[in-house]
């Protein structure tokens, strides 16, 4: 019942956004918002749903670490 309403109450929520977005015709605002929406929808689903999800920090670590190791040969 919980994800039901919570369905109803988002999809209203993009429903006024998305009217604003068409109305101006931008392409990529529209795609990065679609984008946006769709994994904050499946982040809400999962936690209703009591899945096990990774935390997004590991993402940053995974993505950090080269980045650093690279900046740390190229100015020590």
């Amino acid at each position: 019942m919980l994800l039901f309403m919570f369905i109803v109450i988002a999809a209203a929520c993009m429903f006024s956004d998305l009217k604003k977005l068409m109305r101006h015709r931008r392409g990529r605002d529209l795609a990065v918002w679609i984008s946006v929406w769709a994994a904050g929808l499946a982040a809400v689903v999962c936690s209703l749903l009591n899945l096990p999800v990774p935390s997004p920090l590991l993402l940053v670590i995974w993505v950090y670490q080269p980045v650093n190791t690279l900046f740390a040969a190229w100015f020590s």
